[in-house]
């Protein structure tokens, strides 16, 4: 994606942590997925153009998703984490169905490229568990 030589850092938490930052960050009381804290745009955003930003995934939201899901605790790892990296990269599922359709097919080149296909995440994309991500 043009980023070769970027960094970015992963934070696993519970979900009490990931409440606790949802609710500092986004005002909103409960955990969710993932967050994503980029640092390439705003104010600061030309400081260090080789970090990407953060992102943090709830280890139990998670978890739950792939229970619920009959899917791979590891897989909806690697579905997390790109979903937010594409945040910290200005791709936004909330900006309308165009913008949710190149995230989508991003995720699905990205999972592709991990050795995932199929219908594996269907699900998330039917559900759209992406609603309260950054």
């Amino acid at each position: 994606m043009g980023y070769t030589e970027s960094e970015l850092s992963i934070l696993i938490v519970d979900d009490a942590e990931m409440a606790s930052l949802n609710l500092r960050y986004r005002g909103i009381d409960h955990a969710t997925d993932v967050l994503s804290f980029p640092m390439l745009e705003g104010e600061f955003g030309g400081i260090a153009s080789d970090i990407l930003g953060d992102v943090v995934i709830s280890a139990q939201t998670a978890r739950a998703m792939s229970e619920e899901n009959r899917t791979a605790f590891e897989s909806v790892l690697d579905l997390l984490l790109i979903h937010g990296i594409l945040h910290l990269l200005g791709l936004n599922h909330e900006e309308g169905p165009a913008e949710a359709r190149k995230v989508k097919l991003k995720t699905e080149e990205l999972l592709s490229m991990l050795g995932h296909g199929g219908k594996e995440f269907e699900w998330f994309y039917e559900e759209e568990n992406c609603q309260d991500s950054l």
